[in-house]
């Protein structure tokens, strides 16, 4: 799994951005970034295409598109660590932020879900790969994967969702101050708005689709009395590198050409996703660092890079 790149290590309140105070900023020079095809696990870059795709035909005015969506979930979680999630796309243990109790840089959010979304019956907490906070998720819930629920614990799910609270508003992201007004009410911090356009732009330039990883990525090292992950990441359905499309060049299909979304069936985007043909320039190329000759699907996009002019918090 790729672990290259810079973590901010920005949490604080994500998504509705109530923070006390901003944190100050932190220098974030592009190169910090590592150069070439980026890593992403298949399921998470399934979810984010299909998220993209959604928003386009629902608001086609926004311009979102699923590079922005993947750099907010790398920060966020690491892209669910690293696609430990089932074959629904749902993560395989719970993402949950700090208690929301007013100390450091975190709001005072006193529990508004009874625990059920957050685990937590007296402060609520972030949640999930994109790390909604409950009263939030209420809000802009999504059923990503037509399964019939919205989970913000599942991929698919929570992409969706937070490409509806990104294009909020009537924003049109290909304006560089409006993107960085929908990052902003993301998470306030100048630096998380600026490491987010950065990752953003390094996908777009190119990504390599990877497996879902069978271990939580960057999770504790287990100790003895930790029960140990399967011995054979088969013994559960799991989507890899060859279940799911490389990216594509074109617009994303609803439906990534090829794969079907967990739960879903032909339809429309707000039921149940349709294929759709892509074009696409992928290749395929042979790692040099290690022994094994499979090979990694390799993409580069062609999309324009959204410019990173800054611009005051809304």
């Amino acid at each position: 799994m790729p672990d290259q790149g810079y973590d901010p290590g920005i949490r604080g309140v994500a998504v509705d951005g109530r923070l006390p105070d901003a944190p100050a900023p932190i220098p974030l020079p592009a190169y910090d970034l590592p150069d070439g095809p980026l890593g992403i696990p298949a399921t998470a870059l399934a979810a984010y295409r299909h998220a993209a795709e959604v928003l386009g035909k629902e608001q086609p005015g926004c311009h979102i598109d699923w590079a922005l969506i993947a750099s907010i979930g790398r920060i966020e979680s690491d892209h669910a660590r690293g696609g430990y999630v089932d074959a629904a796309g749902t993560t395989l243990e719970p993402i949950l932020g700090p208690q929301l109790n007013g100390t450091g840089p975190y709001a005072a959010i006193p529990d508004t879900d009874h625990g059920v979304l957050d685990h937590d019956p007296v402060w609520d907490r972030a949640v999930g790969p994109f790390q909604f906070i409950p009263a939030t998720w209420r809000i802009y819930a999504a059923d990503g994967n037509g399964d019939g629920k919205a989970d913000p614990s599942n991929l698919f799910d929570a992409s969706l969702a937070a490409a509806r609270y990104l294009c909020s508003g009537g924003l049109d992201l290909a304006n560089p101050d409006q993107l960085r007004t929908a990052i902003y009410r993301y998470n306030n911090s100048d630096a998380y708005v600026t490491t987010v356009i950065l990752w953003a732009e390094a996908y777009r330039k190119g990504v390599a689709q990877v497996p879902d990883s069978p271990v939580p990525v960057g999770a504790p090292a287990p100790t003895a009395s930790s029960a140990a992950p399967p011995a054979n990441p088969g013994d559960r359905p799991r989507t890899t590198e060859s279940s799911l499309p490389p990216v594509s060049t074109g617009a994303p299909s609803v439906t990534p050409t090829g794969t079907t979304l967990p739960g879903s069936s032909s339809g429309s985007p707000s039921g149940s996703p349709t294929e759709t043909s892509t074009s696409s320039t992928c290749g395929s190329t042979t790692p040099t660092t290690t022994t094994t000759t499979t090979p990694t699907e390799t993409c580069t996009s062609s999309s324009s890079t959204q410019a990173s002019s800054r611009a005051s918090a809304g």
